[in-house]
C-alpha cells in the first residue's frame, strides 16, 4: 500500500508544524503519523515492543571498557565501566533513569547516552531496570530508584563497581527524569541522608497533576506525547489517583524545605513538548527554595532545544538535535564530575 493511501493517525497539527525541526518533522511524516497512539489501544504490552515499520532511532552506544548486567533481585541494572584505570578512590558513578511512561523500556534503553556518560565523564553508569507498570503500580519505581541508590552507596555496591560514594549523580528522561528529581529529595532526608553532586532532568515529568486546560495549555498540539498519551501512562501507573500529590511522584509539590535540599540540576527541555512548560516552572521552584533555605552552592540551568519534541533524546541516532542533547548530558556529567 502506497504512503498515500495508508491511514493517518497521528498527524501533526497545523498550527505547531511550521514550528518543528524539519528533519523531525520528515521523520514523523514517514513513519509516526501511520501508528496507531498507544492510548488509543487496550494494554498488551505491544508498546514495549518497537513497531517493525520504524527504524531504530538511537545512536550506537560508543565503546566502553566493560558492560555488564547485575541482578539485584526486584529488578536489575546494567553497569558501564570507562576503559582506563580506577583512580585512587574509585570511579564517580552515574545513576541513570530511563523513560517510557514508568510502563515501558528497560535497561536496553538509552544506552547510547548511558555509554557517551562513562566515556566523557569516565565514570561508571549504572542505568536501573526499574519495575514497571501496570503489573507494579506506584510506587514500585520509585521504591527501586531508593534501593539502587542505597545499592550504588553502600559497601557491596561500592566495591563491586569499584566506585567512590562521595561523587555520585543521578539523571533520566521523561518519566525516569522524575523518578531522579524525586530521588535526589529523598536522598537528602535518608537516614543518614546520601550526598548527591548534581542531577541531569532530561524532558523531565515533573507534575503529574497537569492537564491540557492547566500546565500543558501552551503545548497541547505537540506531536508524539500528547495529553491523551500521558494522561494514559499516569493511570496504568497511578492507580490511585492521591498519589499524583505526592512529592514521590510529583517532586515539584514538594514543601521548599524539601525541595532546597535539591543538588544543582541541568535540566533540557525541548520547545514543543508537551512538558516543557513543567521543566521551566521546576527551575524556577527550585532557585527559589535554595534561595529561601540558603543552599548557596545550589543552581538549576536550563537548556531549550528550539523545534524539538519529546522524542529528541530517543532520536539521537536520527536527529541532529537528538545526538546534540546526548553529547550535552556527556558534557554536563563530565564538567560536574571533574570541573571541566
Amino acid at each position: 500500500m502506497s504512503s498515500s493511501n495508508r491511514q493517518i493517525y497521528q498527524p501533526i497539527h497545523p498550527d505547531v508544524r511550521a514550528l518543528l525541526d524539519p528533519e523531525y518533522v520528515s521523520f514523523h511524516d514517514k513513519y509516526f503519523q501511520y501508528l496507531i497512539p498507544d492510548d488509543q489501544k487496550t494494554w498488551d504490552g505491544s508498546a514495549r515492543v518497537r513497531h517493525p515499520s520504524v527504524p531504530a532511532t538511537e545512536s550506537v552506544p560508543v565503546t566502553v571498557g566493560d558492560v555488564r548486567d547485575l541482578d539485584l533481585g526486584n529488578y536489575n541494572v546494567r553497569v558501564f565501566t570507562p576503559d582506563t584505570q580506577k583512580p585512587k578512590d574509585g570511579w564517580p558513578v552515574f545513576l541513570w533513569f530511563h523513560g517510557g511512561g514508568w510502563a515501558v523500556g528497560d535497561i536496553s534503553s538509552g544506552n547510547d547516552v548511558c555509554a557517551l556518560i562513562c566515556q566523557r565523564a569516565q565514570c561508571v553508569v549504572v542505568t536501573v531496570g526499574y519495575r514497571l507498570a501496570p503489573e507494579h503500580p506506584f510506587p514500585a519505581a520509585f521504591d527501586d530508584s531508593v534501593d539502587a541508590l542505597s545499592w550504588v552507596h553502600g559497601e557491596k555496591g561500592s566495591e563491586l563497581l569499584g566506585t567512590d560514594r562521595s561523587r555520585i549523580g543521578v539523571g533520566g528522561t521523561s518519566a525516569g527524569a522524575q523518578l531522579a528529581a524525586s530521588l535526589a529529595i529523598k536522598a537528602s532526608i535518608m537516614q543518614p541522608p546520601i550526598k548527591i553532586s548534581f542531577q541531569l532532568l532530561v524532558v523531565p515529568v515533573i507534575d503529574n497533576t497537569a492537564t491540557a486546560s492547566t500546565i500543558w495549555a501552551s503545548r497541547k498540539n505537540a506531536p508524539w506525547l500528547t495529553p491523551a498519551r500521558m494522561t494514559w501512562y499516569r493511570r496504568m501507573y497511578f492507580v490511585e489517583e492521591a498519589s499524583t500529590q505526592h512529592w514521590k511522584a510529583s517532586p515539584n509539590l514538594a514543601p521548599k524545605s524539601l525541595l532546597s535540599g535539591s543538588p544543582k540540576t541541568w535540566i533540557a527541555i525541548s520547545e514543543q513538548d508537551l512538558l516543557a512548560p513543567e521543566g521551566e516552572l521546576y527551575a524556577k521552584q527550585l532557585a527559589e527554595a535554595w534561595k529561601e533555605y540558603g543552599a548557596m552552592d545550589a543552581g538549576a540551568t536550563i537548556k531549550e532545544y528550539k523545534g524539538s519534541t519529546h522524542s529528541i533524546l530517543a532520536m539521537s541516532g536520527v536527529l541532529s538535535k537528538g545526538r546534540e542533547l546526548l553529547e550535552d548530558v556527556a558534557d554536563q556529567a563530565a564538567k560536574w564530575f571533574n570541573g571541566r
